[in-house]
């Protein structure tokens, strides 16, 4: 009876954890809140705010355009509307990072799925420890992702000069913390998965070691 309820409380708890990594997974992927200038220092001219899909600037101008356009309003990073200065806008690192977070959210995805088909119980027993391991070493995966993609944009988003005007000025706001969540998260999902895996291996283990037919005691001696 302990055992079930061990079992079920960790199948449970990695449920949770896997969902929870998910649900903070989408919000920082579809808000566009990672890097702000402080409320103070938004003039006109500036940069006000960016995501991993959209940047918004008011009346700013590139310092290399020699046309002098002007970009004002919120668009899709990859719009037409900042074509020109896309190179400079999305550098190399930052679509290594928009890669990373894509393939995290899409293994939190595939995980989940895992982990309601082995909680339900519609997977074959003798498949429960691939599904339970595959699950682990999904979330540990992204994991990461999540920690370099942070780690990357945390850095890049202080010390590039080369990059967004003033960095001075930026802050790192509410939709990176909720990518840091989501690692936390991963990782502690990966942890409970881990430990439904290595569980399973005990129990099939005492399995293999019993007789493989019952011997019954004689009364007589």
């Amino acid at each position: 009876m302990a055992l079930t309820r061990t079992k079920r409380l960790v199948t449970i708890f990695g449920l949770v954890f896997t969902c929870l990594a998910f649900v903070c997974m989408v919000v920082a992927f579809s808000t566009p809140h990672w890097l702000e200038r402080f409320p103070h220092k938004r003039n006109t001219r500036v940069f006000v705010r960016m995501g991993l899909w959209e940047a918004c600037f008011n009346e700013w101008t590139y310092y290399k355009d020699y046309l002098g356009k002007q970009y004002n309003g919120c668009w899709w990073i990859f719009h037409f509307e900042y074509r020109p200065v896309w190179p400079w806008l999305n550098p190399p690192w930052f679509l290594a990072i928009q890669i990373m977070i894509t393939l995290a959210m899409m293994l939190h995805m595939i995980t989940i799925v895992f982990n309601i088909c082995y909680f339900v119980g519609s997977c074959p027993p003798h498949k429960e420890r691939n599904y339970v391991s595959a699950s682990s070493a999904m979330m540990f995966v992204a994991a990461a992702f999540i920690t370099i993609s942070v780690i990357m944009f945390g850095v890049k988003a202080d010390v590039d000069r080369q990059w967004l005007p003033n960095p001075d000025s930026n802050f790192l706001s509410w939709s990176f913390g909720f990518c840091i969540l989501s690692g936390f998260f991963s990782i502690f999902s990966g942890m409970c998965l881990l430990c439904d895996y290595l569980r399973i291996g005990v129990e099939k283990k005492r399995e293999n070691s019993r007789p493989a037919f019952a011997v019954k005691s004689n009364p007589r001696y």
